[in-house]
């Protein structure tokens, strides 16, 4: 595994914090916590206390400061490239210089060029430790995981949860009861394929950010094997490789005696390793399952689909149902078909609640408004539509800037290049069939094709002007 020194001792600083119950156990971390918030400017902690409390904005983005990014990224890439990096571009060039493979980096790091090259680097290096130095320029399969990683991968230590929090962020739960039961490369390597193949495809997870909850799983007289203190360095440093800017990260832990001394060495540790942007977004919870819920509901967690009931067991209906979805979307992608779009995992209903993109609000607003027929009446309601309102991965048809950096035109626009060299070496002839096949893939998803009717409102556009949009698309890409 990785080379891993002494973590860097930054805890004996007094706690500031005012409010709230800070336990003797956990004191040097919360202390610490407390110091990162002081140092911050009033700006910058506002915007981490807003991300904490479910009310933070998203990256922003023009086409302008995205491409003039990537070309800063490229001259700095010819400064600080590595072996690793030259080893990966002698084996497949355009995997490392695809603008949306260096975007990943890029929105990580909220546009710091100089840090986004720097990870892209070490997130090279670390792929070839845990993949080989043969794997460094395609992408990670199921296949390439072996049966030790499977049966980590399905253990339930990591879960991917149904539905977002209460500003769409994805929520990824970390349960602590087999983190002493396997090593370090193979939690890595698991930590690879969802975080960096699932996670980070995900469009809203680089404009927003990941939250994350680690969860203590501790009860009366039971005992974990717990990590020693050089696994926690190791897959710590490693996660901190991977392209995701964590907005929110919680730490629900029990008052179970002895249990918090111990996540106080390995949390505290944890910290250390994580970038300061990230530390001063984690915050700790204590209590019991039930206290903890209230808690992380308080922070815009959907408490319904949590992947553990309020009594401290897990849920096991729905622990693994976000594997084999993305299972049967890779399974899709690699049979010849046209892949799916990303994140799969939140567009379909059967884990009890609303799984769309979009929040509740959201979807009772593009339903029928019931209005009753009058009073004692015995007929049904009659049902009323209501105009249409654009989702976040609607496609919008029209001219504009508004238009162009809405999310779902985004979106739309990074899942055309997938296409790009099919369009482009096709037939003249053949174009229309490839077009008619992406229409229906996305219409497969749930995603509209809008367009705006002469009064203002909001309409589905017809079949043939979604696939003119595409060509147009095709056609503007191919121009630059």
């Amino acid at each position: 595994g990785m080379g891993c020194g002494d973590p860097p001792n930054r805890f004996p600083v007094p706690n500031q914090r005012k409010g709230g119950v800070v336990r003797d156990e956990m004191r040097q971390t919360e202390d610490f916590l407390a110091a990162e918030m002081n140092q911050l400017t009033v700006q910058e902690r506002s915007e981490a206390l807003d991300d904490v409390h479910c009310v933070g904005e998203e990256l922003k983005e023009t086409p302008e400061m995205v491409q003039q990014s990537l070309v800063q990224f490229e001259r700095e890439v010819q400064k600080e490239k590595t072996a690793i990096y030259e080893m990966a571009c002698q084996q497949n060039r355009s995997y490392v210089e695809d603008p949306s493979f260096r975007l990943k980096f890029l929105r990580a790091n909220m546009h710091n060029v100089g840090r986004s090259v720097r990870q892209m680097m070490n997130f090279l290096r670390c792929k070839a430790i845990y993949f080989g130095n043969d794997k460094l320029a395609c992408d990670i399969t199921l296949n390439d995981l072996n049966e030790e990683d499977m049966n980590l991968l399905l253990s339930g230590l990591l879960h991917i949860q149904g539905s977002r929090d209460r500003t769409g962020r994805v929520i990824v739960w970390i349960f602590n009861s087999v983190f002493g039961q396997c090593r370090a490369e193979t939690f890595c390597r698991v930590s690879y394929y969802l975080f960096y193949n699932i996670i980070c495809s995900i469009p809203e997870v680089q404009y927003k950010g990941l939250v994350t909850c680690y969860y203590d799983l501790a009860k009366p007289g039971e005992e974990f094997a717990m990590p020693g203190l050089n696994f926690m360095m190791e897959i710590v440093k490693f996660n901190t490789t991977i392209p995701m800017r964590f907005s929110a990260m919680h730490h629900c832990l029990k008052t179970v005696k002895g249990n918090l001394t111990l996540n106080n060495a390995l949390i505290g540790i944890a910290m250390n390793i994580f970038p300061k942007d990230a530390r001063v977004r984690a915050r700790l919870h204590y209590g019991s399952d039930m206290e903890l819920h209230y808690q992380l509901r308080g922070h815009g967690f959907p408490i319904d689909t949590c992947p553990v009931d309020n009594t401290g067991n897990i849920r096991s209906d729905i622990i693994n149902k976000w594997f084999y979805k993305h299972q049967a979307m890779e399974d899709a992608s690699t049979s010849g078909g046209l892949p799916e779009i990303s994140d799969p995992l939140f567009l379909e209903e059967d884990f009890g609640s609303p799984m769309s993109y979009f929040s509740a609000e959201q979807e009772q607003e593009n339903t029928s408004a019931v209005v009753p027929n009058g009073a004692g009446s015995s007929h049904l309601p009659t049902a009323v539509p209501l105009p249409i309102v654009p989702r976040r991965h609607d496609i919008l048809l029209g001219r504009g800037r508004t238009i162009q950096n809405h999310l779902g035109n985004i979106y739309f626009r990074e899942f055309l290049k997938q296409y790009r060299d099919d369009y482009d070496e096709a037939p003249r002839n053949k174009r229309r069939k490839i077009s008619t096949e992406l229409v229906h893939a996305l219409k497969a998803k749930g995603i509209r094709f809008l367009q705006q009717t002469e009064n203002g409102e909001w309409a589905e556009s017809d079949f043939a002007e979604a696939e003119k949009k595409i060509g147009q698309v095709f056609r503007n890409t191919r121009r630059r």
